[in-house]
């Protein structure tokens, strides 16, 4: 709450379009930022299949860029359907509840040879071994999800080795990610159902409420409106 920041030289500043709704702009940083990271790290998309687990916000960011990207194929697992159905208006070209369909029993994955790209924004260690079994030869992995303390992985290291698999991880993002995330975001806000993400807003003296509204309804995001005229 500091009424002055001090910025490093060199520091990235882009100037945001008057237009863009301040709801919008705020999920640049980090979330959109950090999607963007791990489509750099995930390589070319244009004509890949790709696989994201886990739809929070980076998720559907991650879809929506995959699909911007040209991919042929985005398959997106959630144990929410709410979020599967969110996951078809940002580009996913298939959907299943993790905890009803395993991605081995999907149509598609069966009569291919592995998917391309998984991206994993769930955290989640089961989501995490599944999707490296989808990968194909040369697939890439990108992990992001796992930022809080999980059981250790078991992944096989031949299926490691004979396809020549990658394994990526990434925490936050760099400047060119950041700005990549504000070009994104300026020429697709209103492509796809940015505005919804942000369920509820609460003015800054009711910051705990946000807080709670949070933890119990568990939405995309709650905004907080720093408005203190």
């Amino acid at each position: 709450m500091s009424s002055h920041i001090i910025l490093r030289r060199h520091t990235y500043i882009r100037i945001l379009p008057k237009e863009l709704p301040a709801p919008i702009a705020a999920t640049i940083n980090c979330a959109i930022a950090t999607a963007a990271g791990a489509i750099r790290l995930a390589g070319t998309i244009m004509g890949k299949k790709a696989l994201i687990s886990g739809m929070g916000l980076l998720g559907l960011v991650c879809a929506a860029m995959c699909k911007e990207g040209g991919a042929s194929q985005i398959v997106v697992p959630d144990i929410d359907d709410t979020r599967l159905v969110l996951a078809k208006q940002f580009g996913a070209s298939e959907t299943l509840n993790s905890r009803v369909t395993k991605l081995s029993e999907l149509d598609s994955l069966k009569t291919a040879n592995g998917l391309d790209r998984f991206i994993d924004m769930s955290g989640s260690p089961d989501a995490m071994e599944d999707g490296i079994e989808q990968l194909g030869v040369n697939g890439v992995a990108v992990f992001i999800g796992a930022v809080f303390k999980h059981r250790k992985l078991e992944i096989d290291a031949e299926q490691m080795i004979r396809p020549i698999l990658t394994i990526k991880g990434l925490h936050n993002y760099n400047y060119q990610d950041f700005s990549t995330a504000v070009d994104f975001i300026i020429e697709n806000w209103k492509k796809y159902p940015f505005s919804d993400l942000v369920e509820k807003e609460f003015s800054l003296e009711q910051v705990n409420e946000a807080f709670e509204y949070a933890v119990v309804n568990k939405p995309i995001r709650v905004g907080i409106n720093m408005d203190l005229r």
